[in-house]
């Protein structure tokens, strides 16, 4: 039986979790940090259950897609799943844990569905690239705020 292929990064970053759960729930502000997603009419609240519409683009991935909010504990833990239902589904989660007095930010997608290796295997070094540059860009972008 072929694995759900995962990938998984963390980043540690030197502001407390409050603080980078604000600027990463924050999802009209995407826009301003991240390189590859725009949130499209974001709700007023969002809570599990939420759908919450993204663009994507500079990515082999490009165009618009429906996330549901799985989990949402702030300031801890958010988790939404998306993709092409019957053949590769993607759950993205997003885990703040107090760190040497910042936050260590763990981002991780775990794919299923019948397409899922065959989709991120030969992706997986492009991929884990980018999930890496997500993670700095949200470094990044919490350090010119202050």
């Amino acid at each position: 039986m072929p694995h759900n292929p995962v990938i998984t990064t963390v980043t540690d970053i030197a502001h407390p979790a409050e603080e980078v759960w604000k600027v990463l729930t924050d999802f009209a502000g995407w826009e301003q940090w991240h390189p590859a997603l725009r949130f499209v009419d974001v709700p007023a609240e969002v809570l599990p259950g939420t759908q919450l519409r993204v663009q994507v683009s500079g990515t082999d991935l490009d165009g618009e897609y429906d996330f549901t909010v799985l989990e949402y504990e702030a300031p801890r833990r958010l988790i939404w799943e998306g993709g092409v239902p019957g053949v590769v589904m993607g759950q993205h989660s997003f885990v703040l844990e107090p760190y040497d007095g910042g936050t260590r930010y763990t981002e991780s997608e775990t794919f299923t569905g019948p397409a899922a290796v065959e989709t991120v295997e030969p992706a997986r070094p492009k991929m884990e690239e980018a999930s890496v540059g997500y993670g700095q860009a949200l470094k990044e972008r919490l350090e010119h705020r202050h």
